[in-house]
């Protein structure tokens, strides 16, 4: 009788424990079950929180355009500007994706700032939300922008070379490669054919001004640059089909030369500059004046710009210094522009050129 009351008080005891285990085990499966359902909604699974707009503003974009996006010096607002608060977003995107250079007008007034390329430095999302955030602050009242957007600009549907040139060469350099009365042509042009397509890229990524003279025939047609405008891969897929087309033999082009082109220098840019900071001494003409003429001076022709630049950032006579007052960018855009015009036949100015001049 003691050990049939023993092994009951034991099987009770059991039942207990088992009982406490099950509602442990019960308790256990509720709060997966609650962490499940919160992590769902409608079957999707919650995404990170959205990166905050504002901070990434404030850390990489306020420098330049503002806190308060009104912009500054070569820099255009945001603050109710037309290209932000277009419903179609996609231009803007391209922009912070792949930068963007050469003159731009807002609310009537003309910027000459770089703007950056931030394809490599922000993800899809944080490109959203940063412009979602532009796009509705300082009055602004656009569409928000979506990642998937971002994603779609950044990996377009690949176009041929051919294709490329239709669209963004034909109107000036005619289907056929032959050019018209202002702008060259492609078709058997020494620059496009020759071996090396580094001076060809240059014309392409950077741009060009002034008079060009291609096989006997003189043509001053203004070649707007297009990196920021289009893709390294653009590039080289539209400079191998000019090197193939009409009759043209020549080698492709990687995406990797035109990548060594470096950052772009803008002749629109040096052209501003000069009617405003030069012009009233040096002639809008480059003929001269208070200042000496700039057309055909051997000074502004020689191969190494250096001399002349360091004219521009020291000052000399009564030509003040340019140093702190137009960046190392602007100075080199000046410089191109003034060895490209009025009949000067000198090469193209880096900013690298400008830095290294102390």
């Amino acid at each position: 009788m003691v050990r049939i009351t023993h092994w009951a008080a034991l099987a009770a005891r059991l039942g207990v424990v088992t009982m406490k285990l099950n509602a442990a085990l019960a308790l256990v499966a509720g709060i997966i079950a609650v962490g499940l359902i919160l992590a769902r909604v409608n079957g999707t699974v919650l995404a990170q929180p959205s990166p905050d707009g504002k901070a990434i503003f404030l850390l990489n974009c306020s420098a330049c355009h503002r806190p308060n996006g009104a912009g500054g010096g070569p820099y255009p607002p945001l603050a109710k500007n037309a290209a932000v608060n277009a419903i179609d977003s996609a231009a803007l995107i391209q922009t912070v994706l792949n930068g963007r250079t050469g003159p731009i007008v807002v609310n009537g007034r003309q910027y000459g700032g770089n703007m950056p390329s931030w394809r490599n430095e922000l993800t899809d999302a944080q490109i959203a939300a940063v412009l979602s955030y532009v796009r509705s602050a300082w009055g602004n009242s656009a569409p928000a922008v979506s990642p998937e957007q971002v994603a779609a600009a950044r990996a377009p549907v690949a176009l041929s070379g051919e294709a490329l040139f239709a669209i963004h060469c034909a109107t000036c350099h005619q289907t056929d490669g032959k050019g018209t009365r202002l702008f060259p042509p492609l078709a058997g042009n020494p620059v496009v054919t020759a071996s090396d397509p580094s001076a060809m890229i240059g014309v392409i990524v950077n741009g060009r001004h002034g008079p060009l003279t291609v096989n006997g025939t003189t043509y001053n047609g203004t070649m707007p640059t297009w990196k920021g405008r289009l893709t390294n891969a653009d590039i080289a897929a539209v400079a191998t089909y000019l090197r193939s087309a009409w009759g043209n033999a020549a080698s492709p082009v990687t995406e990797q030369e035109v990548a060594a082109a470096g950052a772009p220098v803008s002749v629109q840019v040096g052209a501003a500059i000069f009617a405003k900071n030069c012009s009233a001494c040096h002639g809008a003409g480059g003929t001269g004046g208070i200042g000496p003429a700039l057309a055909g001076n051997p000074y502004v022709n020689v191969s190494n710009p250096t001399p002349m630049l360091t004219t521009i950032l020291q000052g000399r006579g009564l030509m003040p210094s340019w140093r702190g007052q137009l960046s190392a960018s602007d100075i080199a855009a000046v410089a191109t522009f003034i060895r490209a015009s009025w009949g000067n036949h000198a090469g193209p100015v880096t900013t690298a050129q400008v830095s290294s001049i102390k």
